[in-house]
This record gives structure tokens, sequence and C-alpha cells, in this order.
């Protein structure tokens, strides 16, 4: 047990500080060998490298997340007691699931729109995380209720998920986090939704009444793809909050800027997670020519990270230069100050990152993307093409009328 913990250490060091999806999955694959209970986590890693390097196609990736569906450890203790409909007038009850209530990608993208839920609902937070900073008092004060259950297993957690009486619950977490993944396949809510964490492509459960997209992120042509009804949100299936230190972003989301006319010729920047860098997006790079390549993320101040990038990116990294900010505003200012195209990774695509980029006014190098591409294959050029990103209330008005069916 003490090594298999060891290793698991390990793989979320490779995956998350070194940005190696591969390496996590075959250190994974080791610890299962001593610790069955693991499979699951392993083969999940496995699925995740394949997606961020490409190595199968997208239908393929998607059948493997449904098969592993099946083998989630979903909690069977019978329906609880009989949930009748809520009183006439009574306000919704509208739960939230995620470790992420913070500056992350659920807090920057979720946020404004649930200022605008939290005026018609009651909204209950079952908080699987442990980080505070302003995104988390922000979450706070649309709270009715909040509920820590960061460690709580699956048959605790549907156990709790039930007695709070839900109209309908939202998963932000996906495969990010199983055990809360498997108390929501239980179906312990009248209604269920997922929506941005882990939105990467369908969960593979039919727990779900909708799967929140727009028109650009899933077209009509890849909803088979998915095994939840796919929503399309009309303007957009996030919004923007800008945190308190970039003001800038604010104003940009309300009215975004032109990109930037002419950007330095011949200067790339890829400002991803390392793992995301795939041959595909080698491929892309080397017909670009670059003279200069910036790589742009925390995790390149590690030898072994940029040693694994040599080994995606060749003679690429001759003219490779590396900035390393330690913070989300070290970040935003290191990206407002390169004179550079920003070019998309594939096959796994610029998220949060394309909108802040957008509203920076930078220059994106997207590759078109088949309609019938996963989600997160088409992240980026769907952002692109985004109009807006201030559309809270009537994102928020969608996610209730969702919510209530």
């Amino acid at each position: 047990p003490r090594r298999c913990a060891a290793l698991r250490e390990l793989a979320d060091l490779q995956l998350n500080a070194f940005g190696d999806a591969r390496a996590a999955a075959l250190t994974l694959d080791e610890a299962a060998r001593g610790q069955p209970a693991l499979a699951l986590q392993a083969a999940l890693a496995a699925l995740v490298a394949d997606l961020y390097e490409g190595t199968r196609r997208g239908v393929d990736i998607a059948a493997g997340f449904a098969a592993l569906a099946g083998q989630l450890g979903v909690p069977r203790e019978g329906e609880g007691p009989a949930r009748a409909p809520r009183p006439p007038g009574a306000r919704p009850r509208i739960g939230l699931i995620s470790a992420q209530f913070c500056a992350s990608p659920v807090g920057f993208l979720t946020l404004g729109a649930l200022r605008a839920l939290a005026r018609e609902a009651d909204l209950i937070f079952f908080d699987r995380g442990a980080k505070a900073d302003w995104a988390r008092t922000e979450f706070l004060a649309l709270a009715h209720r909040w509920v820590s259950c960061r460690a709580l297993d699956a048959a605790t957690l549907r156990r709790l998920l039930l007695a709070a009486d839900l109209d309908a619950l939202i998963d932000l977490g996906g495969w990010t986090d199983p055990e809360a993944l498997a108390a929501v396949a239980s179906r312990p809510a009248r209604r269920q939704l997922k929506w941005v964490g882990g939105q990467s492509l369908s969960t593979g459960l039919r727990c779900f009444d909708g799967f929140i997209a727009d028109a650009r992120q899933v077209p009509p042509a890849a909803a088979g793809l998915y095994s939840e009804p796919v929503l399309h949100a009309r303007h957009g299936y996030v919004t923007y909050t800008a945190p308190p230190y970039a003001p800038a972003l604010a104003r940009a989301a309300a009215q975004l800027p032109a990109p930037a006319a002419r950007p330095a010729a011949g200067v790339y920047a890829l400002v991803s997670n390392p793992a995301k860098i795939s041959t595909h997006t080698a491929r892309a790079l080397e017909k670009l020519k670059p003279r200069r390549l910036v790589l742009v993320d925390q995790r390149w101040r590690h030898e072994g990270t940029r040693q694994a990038a040599r080994r995606r990116l060749g003679a690429l990294m001759d003219v490779a230069e590396f900035v390393t900010p330690g913070n989300h505003p070290d970040y935003l200012q290191a990206l407002a100050a390169l004179d550079a195209s920003f070019v998309d990774t594939a096959p796994y695509a610029m998220g949060l990152t394309a909108i802040e980029l957008r509203l920076l006014g930078k220059a994106l190098h997207c590759v078109p993307r088949s309609p019938t591409a996963l989600m997160c294959e088409r992240h980026g050029v769907a952002h692109l093409g985004a109009r807006r990103f201030d559309h809270h209330a009537e994102l928020g008005a969608q996610l209730l009328a969702w919510s209530l069916g």
C-alpha cells in the first residue's frame, strides 16, 4: 500500500506538475498491479493520455469513456424516500458539485451565470476542494448552503445529495472526480446536468438530462458522440468573469477587442499545459517555420518537462525560450506582453486560455476542426467564433429552465 500511494503521488506530479500524461498513465498502471482497486484510475489515465496525444480517433476515445463508465462503482442502496414535487411557489433547490470552486476554469467560466441563477434559485454547493482564494469567496457569497465533502466516498456522497432533496444537480467535475461521478451516476437529484469542469467529451453515462454546450463546441453532427442529450446555449455555453486583478478583461468581455493586426513575423507562442503538445501540434508548428517559439507555463521550470517536449518538438526546441509565471496575474501579464501569434494545440485544444487571449486582443492560430470532432478538440476555434462572453443573465436563465425541465 505504501508503494502504491507513492506511485499515485508520482503520477499526479507527472500529469499536473510535469505535463506528461503518458508517464502518469504508465505509473498508475504499475500501481494498479499491486492494488487492483486502482485499475479504473489507471484505465482513465491511459484514456487521457490517448486524448492528449491523439493516438486514437475521437469516436474510439468516446467509446473508451463509455466503457469506463460501466466500471464505476455506482452506489446501489435503493432510491431513498420518494421525492414528491416541490410545493408551488417554492424556490428551486439546485446543487453544484466540484473540487474547483476557486480561480480555475470552473470559477472563471461559471461565476457570472451562477450569480444570475442565484437570484432565482437556492444554490447548494457540494465542495470537493480545499483551495481558498477570491473566486471561492465569490462562490460562498452565492451559496444558500455550503457543504464541504472533500474526502467522502461515492456511497456517502450519494446519501448526502439525496438528503438535500435537489430539484437539479449540476456536475462540474466529470471524470476529474470519479468518486463524485459515481455518486451522480446513481441519480440522486430529480434532474441532472453536466457543465464545464471535465467538459472534454461525453461522460459516457446516461444519468444526465443534459450536456450543456453550444453549436460551435458540439455541432449537431457530433451529437452521436454523447450519451447525454446535448443542450445548446444560445450565446455560448460559458461566460467569463474577470479576476479582480484584471479589470481590463472585464471590460473586454463586454466588447471583444479586435485581434492584433500584425503580430511579430515568425514569432509564435504555446501557452497550454505541456501535456497537450502532441506530435500533431509539432507538425502544425513545423509548417509555420517559427524563428522564435515562446513556451509559457509554470511547468517549464522542470528540466524533465523540457526534455519531454524536446522528444515531441525536436529541432523546434532550438528556437524555443521559456516563460514560467508563478501565478495567474503574472501569467496574464506575460500573455499581454508577448508580441506573437498564439498557436492552438491539437488534438486537445485551448479552453479558458483561448478566451483570455481573445480578451487580450491577441492573434490566435487555430487549425480548422471537423464538425464531428470531440468538444475538447473544438474549444479553441469555437471560442474564437464567440460573439460575447458577458451573457451572464441569458445563460443563467437557460440554466434555470434546463434545471426545471
